[in-house]
Parts: structure tokens; C-alpha cells; sequence
């Protein structure tokens, strides 16, 4: 009887675990199907579209729609022999929140990285849109990198799981660098005297920088970088004065910036006429709070006596500014400058303003500079 006895223990026993068991899991099922009210949708993208091998570069993961986010679990596949997981920090999303990284050496697995978030204190929780993986990752080969999501769990305030839907990343890597530096900026043009134009530009800040070439062309501007064509400038500096030109004659240039490959960057262009006669204002535009101003540049081929006069963009008398100053013949002048007042001696406001140069023979120059402080 003892042995009977001891027999229908266990099975007492073994019915009230399971029947504990299975109210166990019918109160979690319970509890995990609370709805979540906006599903989330996951995206990913690289911190930069220039990709090249041994480069470092992230891979963001956020949500585009989706709300009361407290942890989220998933599972990022990716190839490695194209890339090389380096570490992964919170995004925007989850700062201040535990982040938890499983790479692949330590799941066994070629291709995959398992990450964890979780925001810090009960009851808190964030809302789309925003980032809330960041992960660095190192470049090792060309070819196509393909980052997708096989797993994905989203926890609410209420602890209750709910899934999510995401988009695949593809991200090209280059062989070698084929990405140019940025274009030169600010391509202006001075004339300079008879047979002479001055350029100049501005270079990028971009690291792979190595330097400007410029070309030129008495027919069309060039296009394409071809160093078989007449190069007039190729240097790291940021002004050149092209000499023994034809007055009146046109001139179109090309300027490209490179780096050590070369790969070169889209063409910026310019087109300029040499004279025997100009005035301009250098700098232009300026800042009358300088203390600087601009100074009148002139060349005339006659021996002259010159008035400037200022005037706003509607045509109103803005201040005379030099009478009968005498101008040598062929002789640049930069004499004659403009503090940007008027003749109240008050700072004009910004904008652009017209001077007007008349010689003692009756001719005049028009040309216009603009104040910006």
C-alpha cells in the first residue's frame, strides 16, 4: 500500500505542476498580447554614402513610426567578410539606457551581431521617430554589404512584447577611393590689366584634398579633367593671374580639385575678357566693420582726372565719394577706397550698391559692390 500511495503523490504532484504551468502561460500570454499603439517600423542607414575599403563607418538603426518603446531586442545578419563589428552604443532613443552586444565570436556565427537596449527606471518609455542602435563597423572588402534584420522584439511600458517591421540595407563598398574631394567654391574673376585676368577660388576642407588644377580654353569650357589640355594652374593655393592674354578676347575656365588617386571633383566654371581698361572693388563684398572697406581698383590708357560716386540699388545718391582724383595712363591705381558710409558718415545697411566712375574726357564705369556685415 505504501508504494500505491507513493505512486499517486507523484501523479498528484505532477497534475498540479502542469496545471500550474499552463496557468502560468496562460496569464503571460495574456499579458504579452497587449497592443502596442503604433506598430514600429525599423530603418537603417550608414553614416556616409562614400564607402571605401578600411574605412569605419556606422550603421544607424532607428524607427520611423512606433511609441511606447522601453526595450528592444533583435538580431542584425551581416556579412563578415565584407565588414568587421567594431562596438555599438544607444542612439538618440535610448541615451542613458544599458546597451548589451553579443558579436558573432561569442554566438558562433559568421554573419551576425545580437544587440539589447534597455531604458533605465520602471515605467519609462520613448516614442518614434529617432535612432536607437548605433553600430560601427569596419570595411575590409568591395563589394555589396547587406545588413538585414531576422529578429525583432519590441517591450512596452507594460512589459508586454510586440513585433515590428523593418527595411534591408545595402550598402557598396569600393575597391579603392573613388570619391573626390568637394569642388573649389567662390570662383571669381578680377580684371588685372591689359592682357592679364586674376582667378580667384576657395579649396574644400575635405581630408583627401590634394590640390586645384585649373584649365583654360579660348573656345568652350572643359569638362572633364584632361591634363592634355593647356593647364594654367596646378597647385594647393587659392588665387592665380593669367598673363600675356589677348584683350578682348574670351576665355573660359575650368577648375577641378583632386585627391592622390586622382579622382576628380565636378568642374566649376568661369568665363573672363582681359582689357586694357577696368575698375573694380576688392574685397567685394566687404564689411564695413572691418575698419578695411574696398578699394577701387583702375586702369585707364589715357591720363584722366576721376569722380566716384555711390548709389543704392534703387538709384538713390548714396554719398560723392572722390572728385577730380587724378588716374595715370596705364597705371593700376588703388588709392581710392569706400568705409561703407554714406554722406552722413553712417554705415549703409547691407545690400547692393552701384558706383559710378566718370573721367575728365566724359566716359564712365559702372560696376557694383555689395556691403554684408
Amino acid at each position: 500500500m505504501a508504494k500505491k500511495d507513493n505512486v499517486t503523490e507523484i501523479k498528484q504532484a505532477d497534475y498540479d505542476m502542469r496545471k500550474t504551468f499552463i496557468g502560468f502561460w496562460i496569464t503571460v500570454f495574456a499579458w504579452t498580447t497587449l497592443p502596442a499603439l503604433t506598430t514600429p517600423r525599423v530603418s537603417m542607414r550608414t553614416s556616409s554614402d562614400e564607402i571605401s575599403v578600411t574605412d569605419t563607418f556606422t550603421v544607424a538603426l532607428g524607427v520611423t513610426r512606433g511609441d511606447s518603446m522601453r526595450t528592444v531586442f533583435l538580431r542584425l545578419n551581416y556579412d563578415e567578410q565584407k565588414v568587421r563589428y567594431l562596438e555599438g552604443t544607444p542612439g538618440s532613443l535610448f541615451q542613458g539606457a544599458v546597451f548589451w552586444d553579443i558579436h558573432s565570436e561569442r554566438i558562433e556565427s559568421d554573419s551576425m551581431i545580437y544587440m539589447v537596449a534597455v531604458m533605465l527606471g520602471a515605467g519609462r518609455f520613448v516614442s518614434a521617430p529617432g535612432t536607437f542602435f548605433n553600430i560601427n563597423f569596419v570595411a575590409l572588402d568591395s563589394g555589396q554589404a547587406v545588413f538585414t534584420i531576422d529578429s525583432l522584439k519590441f517591450v512596452d511600458p507594460n512589459l508586454s512584447y510586440f513585433d515590428g517591421g523593418w527595411d534591408t540595407l545595402k550598402t557598396v563598398i569600393a575597391p579603392v577611393d573613388t570619391f573626390p574631394p568637394g569642388p573649389v567654391s567662390d570662383f571669381k574673376l578680377q580684371e588685372d590689366g591689359s592682357g592679364r585676368l586674376k582667378l580667384h577660388w576657395r579649396n574644400p576642407n575635405d581630408e583627401d584634398f590634394e590640390g586645384t588644377i585649373i584649365l583654360r580654353s579660348t573656345e568652350s569650357f572643359i569638362r572633364i579633367a584632361d591634363t592634355n589640355k593647356t593647364v594654367v594652374y596646378d597647385g594647393i593655393g587659392e588665387a592665380y593671374t593669367d598673363i600675356n592674354l589677348v584683350d578682348d578676347a574670351v576665355y573660359y575656365y575650368t577648375a577641378f580639385t583632386y585627391d592622390e588617386i586622382p579622382n576628380y571633383s565636378e568642374p566649376r566654371f568661369l568665363k573672363g575678357v582681359p582689357k586694357g581698361e577696368y575698375v573694380f572693388t576688392y574685397p567685394n563684398p566687404f564689411d564695413p566693420n572691418d575698419g578695411v572697406g574696398t578699394t577701387f581698383n583702375i586702369l585707364f590708357t589715357n591720363n584722366t582726372f576721376v569722380d566716384i560716386t555711390i548709389y543704392d540699388a534703387v538709384g538713390n545718391h548714396v554719398i560723392d565719394l572722390y572728385k577730380a582724383r587724378q588716374v595715370f595712363a596705364n597705371e593700376p591705381t588703388k588709392t581710392m577706397t569706400w568705409n561703407g558710409r554714406n554722406g552722413d558718415n553712417e554705415i549703409v545697411a547691407n545690400g547692393v550698391y552701384y558706383f559710378v566712375v566718370r573721367t575728365s574726357q566724359g566716359d564712365q564705369k559702372i560696376g557694383k559692390v555689395a556691403v554684408l556685415r
